[in-house]
C-alpha cells in the first residue's frame, strides 16, 4: 500500500473513532452520522483499490521479469547469428543480412 494511501486511512480512522467515542459533541459540532459513515465506506473502498493495485503490481513486476527474460534470449540468438554472418563474409555483405555494422 503506497504510503500516502496508510498515512490517509489512519488520519480517518482516527477521527472516525473519536466522533463514534464523543458522539454528542461531534453531533454539537455538526457532524452527521451519515457524513461519517460515508467516511468509513471511504476507508473500506480505498482499503479495497489500494490491494488491487498491490496485486497488479505483483502482476506487471512478473510480466515485466518475463520481458526481460524474452529480451536477453533475442539479444543472444541475435549477436549469435550476426557472428556467424560476420565471421562467414566481408562487411561489404553485411548489409544484405540486415546487418549495417561496421567494423
Amino acid at each position: 500500500m503506497y504510503q500516502i494511501f496508510k498515512d490517509q486511512l489512519e488520519k480517518s480512522k482516527l477521527i472516525i473513532s473519536g466522533v463514534k467515542r464523543n458522539q454528542r459533541l461531534g453531533r454539537d459540532a455538526g457532524v452527521e452520522e451519515s457524513v461519517m459513515q460515508k467516511m468509513e465506506e471511504d476507508c473500506k473502498r480505498l482499503e479495497a483499490i489500494s490491494a488491487e493495485i498491490d496485486k497488479l503490481q505483483e502482476e506487471l513486476r512478473k510480466k515485466s521479469d518475463e520481458a526481460h527474460v524474452a529480451l536477453n534470449t533475442l539479444k543472444s540468438r541475435t549477436q549469435t547469428v550476426k557472428k556467424a554472418i560476420k565471421s562467414k563474409y566481408d562487411q561489404t555483405w553485411w548489409n544484405k543480412f540486415g546487418i549495417p555494422d561496421r567494423r
